[in-house]
C-alpha cells in the first residue's frame, strides 16, 4: 500500500501550520488510508489512486477527486486525527510526555478533547463532500457508483460508497450523500 498523498500536500491541505514537522505525522498516513479513504471509495478507486500517485500518471477525474473532491484535504484531516494523541503526547524512553516547550504550555485532557471532537466533526463533514463529489459524477466513478447509500437518485441507484466507522461518527450521516449545498 501507499500513500497518495507526501509531505508537500500534507502541508497545504491540514489543518496543521506550514513550519510544523510533517515528517513526524507522516507515520499516520496509511492509518488514516485505511481507516478513513479505503472504506469510503472502496479498494479498486483506492487501488487505481494509488498506482497513479505512485506511477505519476493520474487521471484528470481522479485529479479532481483528490483536489476539487476534497479527498486530500478529507485525508489530510484524517491524518491529523489519527496522529492527535502523539502530537499532543510524546514517546520516549521514559514513557509518554506532554508536548511542552519553555514558552508554552500543552493543552490539558479536556481541551484535547474538545480539539479532537472537532477535527472528527471536520473529516465526517469532508467524508459527506467526498461522497457527494462522487456520487455526482457516476460515469467518472463506474468503480465505486452502484449504490449502497440511501440515495435514489446519485449515481442513477447504483453506488458503493460506504460510511465508514459508524461507530465514531459523531452526527447521523445525511439520508442522501447529495444533500450537501
Amino acid at each position: 500500500m501507499s500513500n497518495i498523498i507526501n509531505k508537500s500536500l500534507l502541508s497545504k491541505y491540514s489543518p496543521l501550520p506550514i513550519n510544523y514537522d510533517f515528517s513526524e505525522i507522516m507515520n499516520y498516513v496509511p492509518v488514516a488510508q485505511a481507516i478513513w479513504v479505503r472504506p469510503l471509495i472502496g479498494d479498486v478507486l483506492m487501488d487505481e489512486l494509488e498506482e497513479q500517485v505512485e506511477n505519476n500518471n493520474i487521471s484528470e477525474a481522479n485529479q479532481a477527486l483528490m483536489t476539487e473532491g476534497m479527498l486530500l484535504q478529507y485525508l489530510s484531516y484524517a491524518v491529523c486525527l489519527e496522529g492527535l494523541s502523539f502530537i499532543w503526547s510524546h514517546a520516549s524512553a521514559v514513557g509518554l510526555t506532554l508536548g511542552k516547550s519553555d514558552n508554552s504550555d500543552s493543552l490539558s485532557l479536556k481541551s484535547l478533547t474538545y480539539v479532537e471532537a472537532h477535527l472528527r466533526r471536520q473529516v465526517e463533514f469532508l467524508k459527506d463532500f467526498v461522497k457527494k463529489y462522487i456520487c455526482e459524477r457516476p460515469d467518472y466513478f463506474p468503480q465505486v457508483c452502484q449504490c449502497e447509500c440511501e440515495c435514489s437518485g446519485c449515481c442513477g441507484g447504483r453506488s458503493k460508497l460506504n460510511s465508514p466507522n459508524p461507530m465514531f461518527q459523531l452526527y447521523s450521516p445525511r439520508r442522501r450523500c447529495t444533500d450537501i449545498k
